[in-house]
């Protein structure tokens, strides 16, 4: 008798344990790493933004910085300009005078002097007309608060100090010449990215270098001290959006694309295990198609065999029993046959090289000649056999080696396949343009969601009964394969403990393709 726990436990498969213990060894440390990501992603979003909001700071901060280094450059010109005598003096009307006569407007100034412990050295420095020996300092020295000038220290070739210009512009020409100058003209802006506002301290618009809505709000502040641009507040902003939403979509993004990435590999790794288990699932199946194939064969040779030696040792009692004896060695032969035959077909089709050789040709006889074959085993099983060929039935084109081959199948699995109610029935009709050969039986049925799988190769359904009976996987696959040769197909109606019914569908007039 079967072992139970060997019917319903699969057998063990190292191949499939091997590939169990890839995948979890790839996988357990992906998602290791997509837990720690996903934890990293709002700190490195907070690190992104403390970065950024830094980088826009050091933006303000060298555009105040060059403000003031224009501010100092324009001053040493107009120094030159206005004379070393004059700034010496403090005649404010003829510095003026000479500022306006240097091409600098009245109103650009506020005070402009020079204090100096050595006039003869500094005449000389602002007289040079050449500046490659010039050693003036731009940087200047640091503003007390509340200062009202700004200072430039003036320093010969040997880098002594030799005068500290002192001067503060005018807000008129801050405002509306100096600033917007340097924005247009030195302000370093890639691609337009930034818009930086000056304001008043009282939040009067000084300059913009775009337009801002006023539902938006700027990302960084800084006031300016030196005493030309005291109080004055520069403003930046980024023109896609605000930092906190750049860094939010750069946060969206990199989740996404760790998910995504999980997905992927999660897919792949599915798709291997699927894979490999496939190919193990199909590696078993081929191992018990040898051994259900073996059981097959040995069958009908053992009964070949009995009674091939009853007969040579002349132990038959009648003369009817050894017609009897030589009728079961010749349809064990046939049956072994159509096994051999169903192996060659099978790895005919695996190769591509079945060839089929069509003929129109009367169905009748191919019908006749298949239940005669399987005569004896049907009489010997006690099953009742009910064959119903309709009179009108035309020729039709068919291979009959091949229709014949199917036929076999059908038969043997019915008688295979049936237990209590032992009841074969056959039928042959016309339907239409179509011929159909019915094949039907009271056995253990098919559960409907396995009748689609029964025609795959080595495929048997998964029930304890069918496991019970020996078989090759490969009958119903073959029929498959020769009804479609034909243009037709084949059809099953079956259910659990009622019995099936095999159709072929064969086409009268088959189509060439």
């Amino acid at each position: 008798m079967a072992d139970p726990h060997r019917m319903v436990t699969a057998p063990p498969d190292p191949k499939g344990r091997l590939v169990s213990i890839f995948v979890g060894a790839v996988l357990l440390p992906s998602v290791a790493l997509s837990v720690v990501s996903f934890h990293a992603v709002p700190k490195q979003a907070e690190a992104t933004k403390i970065t950024l909001h830094r980088h826009a700071d050091r933006v303000l901060f060298y555009v105040e910085q060059d403000l003031e280094r224009a501010a100092r450059a324009r001053a040493f010109e107009a120094a030159r300009i206005a004379g070393t005598e004059r700034l010496l003096e403090g005649r404010w009307q003829a510095i003026q005078q000479a500022l306006v006569a240097g091409g600098f407007g009245e109103d650009v100034f506020a005070s402009l002097r020079l204090e100096s412990s050595s006039p003869t050295r500094v005449r000389a420095l602002l007289g040079e007309t050449a500046r490659e020996g010039l050693r003036e300092t731009l940087s200047a020295i640091d503003v007390e608060p509340g200062a009202e000038e700004e200072t430039l220290p003036l320093a010969g070739q040997d880098s002594e100090m030799v005068g500290v210009l002192r001067f503060r512009f005018s807000c008129a020409y801050v405002h509306g010449r100096l600033i917007r100058e340097y924005f247009e003209k030195e302000f370093r802006n890639p691609e337009q990215s930034m818009v930086v506002r000056v304001t008043e301290p009282n939040g009067t618009v000084v300059y913009e270098n775009a337009a801002t809505p006023e539902d938006v709000a700027f990302e960084v502040k800084r006031v300016m001290t030196s005493p030309s641009f005291n109080g004055l507040k520069l403003y930046l902003r980024y023109r896609g959006g605000t930092i906190e939403d750049g860094v939010r979509r750069w946060a969206v993004a990199k989740t996404l694309l760790i998910v995504f990435i999980d997905l992927m590999l999660g897919a792949g790794l599915l798709l291997v295990y699927s894979n490999v288990q496939r190919e193990a699932r199909l590696a078993r199946l081929k191992s018990d198609f040898v051994a259900n194939v073996s059981h097959e064969l040995k069958t009908p040779l053992a009964l070949i065999r009995l009674f091939a030696e009853t007969l040579e040792l002349g132990r038959v009692p009648s003369e009817g029993r050894a017609q009897e004896y030589y009728r079961v060695i010749n349809k064990e032969s046939q049956r072994l046959t159509q096994l051999i035959n169903n192996i060659l077909d099978f790895s005919r089709i695996e190769a591509g090289r079945r060839e089929y050789h069509f003929e129109r040709a009367d169905l009748r006889p191919i019908l006749r000649d298949v239940l005669e074959a399987y005569r004896y085993p049907i009489e010997q099983q006690g099953f009742t056999l009910e064959v119903e060929v309709a009179e009108d039935l035309p020729a039709v084109e068919v291979d009959k080696e091949a229709l014949a081959q199917a036929l076999l199948n059908l038969v043997n699995n019915a008688l295979k396949y049936s237990r209590d109610e032992k009841a074969i029935r056959v039928e042959m009709r016309r339907a239409g343009e179509r011929v159909l050969i019915c094949v039907a039986d009271r056995g253990i049925g098919i559960p409907k969601a396995e009748q689609r799988k029964i025609f795959e190769k080595f495929y048997r359904a998964e029930n304890s009964l069918v496991h019970e009976t020996r078989g090759s996987g490969l009958g119903l696959a073959l029929v498959r394969h020769i009804m479609e040769a034909h243009g037709g197909e084949v059809q099953v109606e079956s259910a659990p403990g009622k019995g099936s019914t095999f159709t072929l569908v064969l086409p009268i007039q088959r189509t060439v393709s």
